[in-house]
């Protein structure tokens, strides 16, 4: 993987845990379904990553363990600010 791809769970993949310690190939070719929420989420919708939803920040998300590497302080904030809309 080269330049500076976005995963499905919108974090540039270069700046990812995942990416930095494994060499992690994309969220395409390194996982299948079941593998990430995230992933499969964005799939089922055709949208290209979790950003690009119209619920985003979900419920899900912001609740659930290891759905997104984004940080879940900014989420809330992201998902309660209205100027973030």
């Amino acid at each position: 993987m080269t330049g500076y791809n976005i995963g499905k769970c919108g974090f540039c993949c270069t700046c990812c845990p995942t990416y930095i310690k494994d060499g992690c190939k994309g969220c395409m070719e390194e996982h299948g379904p079941g593998d990430c929420y995230t992933r499969d989420c964005v799939l089922k919708q055709g949208i290209p990553c979790c950003g690009a939803c119209r619920q985003f920040p979900c419920q899900t998300i912001l609740t659930q363990p290891h759905t997104t590497v984004l940080d879940k302080d900014w989420l809330r904030w992201k998902k309660e600010s209205s100027t973030n809309r």
